[in-house]
């Protein structure tokens, strides 16, 4: 099975943009750009797929519209026998990510994932199906941007799981699908995840821990300043299109750090150092995970958030956290460390950490999980014309 190109991948996923305006009945020709078409063939009628994006309404209303494309590689190209399948990202679905109170429910695997983005996913699995079924034992490549890489995500486990045939994904700027459980699995299973990211684009780091990342991080900018503008496709403020067409091919990227392993304790007199960053996200979310491993506070918070939304996480969270600064005065210190820089994240620096209660705790908690979702609601509709 041969592995798309940064920039075969990259204008695979704009070009699922175009399918969002094609009705079921539509017997239109699309302009398939060049580059595309040598590669591989698509049809409007046979190979657009439709779906419900993630919004509690549009699903009510079954409001159906294109998702992606389904195409075939053609014999003359590099990629004979196999099959690609793009999806694009949708700024309704900016309300599924940032819910509150998003809940959870079993993948394919039968691990826990987003269940917005399952939502969305099962409403085009079935026309999957019927194109896999007729499709013989061909490798497929699944990719998308936004919140198309996280349907991208769900389809290739899906495929993988269901057809026993070679599957490879491609995302970029793909917010987290499902948990740690879901993304090792996704990691052994697939032959090959490729999950370019902006620095500086705050889609990927939400939904917020314990949803994870599966696969290396390829990072095509490193600048570390949040900006919504980092999650566009065009232009070039980076531009998804402008940077991953600099490589030709993956290994030229920078790798990420391995996410969710590095032990990380956070002294409050330093404190200050911290500021709204992804570098010191993802500190806060090292220090946040060595904290609850250490006290054994672990396993019971998962199991809450597991059966229910983000509030439920983070009262758990809380109170976990509030426990495990009375258990030791290391843990005291862990705690009150790890709450200092995050008030230092959110722009509160002049607020000082006395008394670790509950109700200052959660609030905390709810302050930075809501500046991260107001920056990316702001960032999902920055995409423009693609959405």
């Amino acid at each position: 099975m041969n592995t798309l190109t940064p920039q075969l991948a990259v204008n695979l996923a704009s070009f699922a943009y175009k399918s969002k305006n094609i009705s079921k009945d539509n017997i239109a020709k699309i302009q398939v750009p060049a580059m595309l078409r040598k590669q591989f063939m698509f049809n409007a009628q046979k190979s657009t797929l439709h779906g419900v994006s993630g919004t509690i309404a549009e699903h009510l209303l079954n409001h159906t519209s294109g998702f992606g494309f389904f195409g075939i590689g053609r014999s003359e190209g590099n990629f004979k026998n196999e099959a690609v399948i793009i999806f694009r990202g949708t700024a309704s679905m900016a309300d599924a990510i940032t819910d509150l109170h998003c809940g959870v429910t079993c993948s394919s695997n039968n691990k826990t994932v987003h269940a917005g983005f399952n939502k969305t996913f099962e409403s085009i699995k079935s026309q999957l199906a019927i194109l896999l079924d007729q499709l013989g034992n061909r490798p497929v490549h699944c990719v998308g941007h936004s919140l198309g890489g996280a349907i991208a995500n769900l389809a290739a486990v899906w495929i993988r799981s269901n057809y026993k045939i070679p599957v490879k994904l491609y995302t970029f700027g793909s917010p987290r699908v499902g948990f740690n459980a879901y993304a090792l699995q996704t990691e052994t299973s697939l032959h090959g995840i490729y999950r370019a990211v902006h620095r500086s684009d705050l889609v990927p780091m939400v939904p917020v821990w314990p949803f994870v990342h599966a696969g290396k991080e390829y990072r095509l900018s490193t600048c570390v300043s949040l900006t919504g503008a980092s999650h566009m496709m065009d232009g070039d403020a980076p531009g998804y299109i402008n940077t991953a067409t600099r490589y030709s091919e993956y290994s030229q990227m920078q790798l990420g750090s391995i996410q969710n392993l590095a032990v990380v304790r956070l002294n409050y007199r330093k404190r200050h150092l911290a500021c709204f960053n992804a570098h010191w996200s993802d500190k806060i979310g090292d220090a946040l995970l060595t904290l609850l491993r250490e006290s054994g506070k672990l396993s019971s918070i998962l199991a809450q958030a597991a059966v229910g939304g983000t509030l439920t996480l983070y009262d758990a969270l809380a109170r976990g956290i509030v426990e495990i600064s009375k258990m030791t005065t290391e843990y005291a210190a862990d705690a009150k460390g790890l709450l200092g820089h995050i008030l230092n994240f959110v722009g509160k620096p002049s607020v000082k950490v006395v008394d670790i209660t509950y109700k200052f705790v959660k609030d905390l908690l709810v302050l930075m999980l809501n500046k991260l979702n107001t920056l990316v609601r702001a960032a999902i509709p920055a995409v423009g014309i693609y959405m």
